[in-house]
C-alpha cells in the first residue's frame, strides 16, 4: 500500500526550516545534526515530487513550490500540535518565566506559592533575560512592559500602563510632598534609565532634571527614601503603595503610551501548562488593578 502521508518528522523539520532562517540554526532548536535536517528536507521533497527550497545561495530560501506546501501544511500541523496538547500536556508541572528584575521580585515571585498551590505549576524565574531567551528555549514564556514582539513571538496584553505622581510623608529635605493639582516643576524627580522618558510622557514636556535608576525597584525605593517624586504604575508600585511607604500626591491618572505583555512562540496555543499560567495570569492583573484603582 503506498503511503500518502510524508512522515510527520520531515514536515516538522520543513516548518521550522521555512520560518527559522537557515538548516543550521532549525538543527540547533531541535536538537539534530545539520546534516539530518538536510536529509529529511530532502526526504520530503523525493517524497512530493518538488523542489521546496532555493539552495543556490549562502542560505536556503524557499522556492515558489515550497511557499505554497508551506501555506497548505503549517495549519494541519498546529491542529495537530494542539490536539495532542489537549490529550497529553499535564495541567500541572515546571514553566519558565522570563521577566525584568522589577517585575519578577516586586509582583511576581510573592505570588508563585499561590500560583503553585491552586494550579500544580511551578515556576522557574529567568530574571533579567530578553526575547533571546525565549528563541533559545531558555524561557518558554516572557513578560516585559514597552517592547514590541519581533517575528516568531505573539504578544498577549496584560494591562496599558497609567501613572500618577507619588512620594513619601516627607522628602528627604523635609518638605511635605505636592498636593493634588500642585505644579511638579521644583520638585526633586526619580524615575528609571529605561524607558528613560517616562516623566516625559506623563508631563506632556521634558522635565528640567530627573535623577535616574536602573530598574523600577530602586526608582521607588529611592522615592521612599525621601529623594523625590516617582511615578507609580499598576502593579510595580502596589507594595509599596500598600504599605503606605509612597503615598499618591494626585488623583490624574495618565496613559504612558506603553503596556506590560505576556510573550510566548506564536507557533504555540494557550494549551498545558502554559494556558494555565495565562489564565491564571490575567486573573492576578485584574485584581491588582482594581487595587490599584481604588487607591486614587
Amino acid at each position: 500500500m503506498l503511503r500518502k502521508a510524508p512522515p510527520l518528522e520531515s514536515v516538522e523539520v520543513f516548518v521550522a526550516a521555512a520560518r527559522g532562517g537557515s538548516f543550521r540554526a532549525v538543527a540547533r532548536d531541535m536538537a539534530l545534526s545539520p546534516s539530518a535536517v538536510s536529509r529529511r528536507i530532502a526526504g520530503l521533497e523525493e517524497f512530493l515530487g518538488v523542489i521546496l527550497f532555493d539552495r543556490s545561495g549562502l542560505v536556503p530560501v524557499l522556492s515558489a513550490a515550497g511557499l505554497r506546501y508551506l501555506e497548505r501544511v503549517e495549519p494541519g500541523l498546529r491542529t495537530i500540535t494542539d490536539a495532542t496538547d489537549d490529550m497529553a500536556a499535564p495541567r500541572s508541572g515546571r514553566l519558565r518565566v522570563a521577566a525584568s528584575h522589577s517585575f519578577a521580585s516586586i509582583w511576581l515571585l510573592p505570588r508563585l506559592a499561590t500560583l503553585l498551590e491552586e494550579t500544580g505549576v511551578d515556576v522557574e524565574l529567568v530574571v533579567g533575560a530578553g526575547f533571546d531567551a525565549l528563541a533559545s528555549n531558555e524561557a518558554d514564556i516572557g513578560i516585559w512592559g514597552g517592547r514590541v514582539a519581533p517575528s516568531g513571538l505573539k504578544a498577549v496584553p496584560l494591562f496599558e500602563v497609567t501613572a500618577v505622581p507619588v512620594a513619601p510623608e516627607r522628602l528627604a529635605n523635609g518638605r511635605a510632598p505636592p498636593r493634588p493639582g500642585e505644579s511638579l516643576g521644583d520638585f526633586p524627580l526619580v524615575s528609571v534609565h529605561r524607558p528613560k522618558d517616562l516623566w516625559q510622557r506623563w508631563l506632556g514636556i521634558a522635565p528640567r532634571q530627573v535623577r535616574s535608576f536602573d530598574t523600577l525597584h530602586m526608582m521607588y525605593e529611592a522615592s521612599a527614601a525621601g529623594l523625590g517624586v516617582a511615578l507609580a504604575t499598576p502593579l510595580l508600585s502596589e507594595p509599596f503603595l500598600a504599605s503606605g511607604r509612597l503615598r499618591i500626591c494626585s488623583s490624574e491618572p495618565r496613559p504612558l503610551g506603553l503596556s506590560y505583555d505576556l510573550f510566548h512562540p506564536s507557533a504555540r496555543s494557550r494549551r498545558g501548562v502554559e494556558g494555565v499560567f495565562m489564565d491564571w495570569m490575567t486573573g492576578q492583573v485584574a485584581q491588582s488593578m482594581a487595587r490599584f484603582e481604588g487607591l486614587r
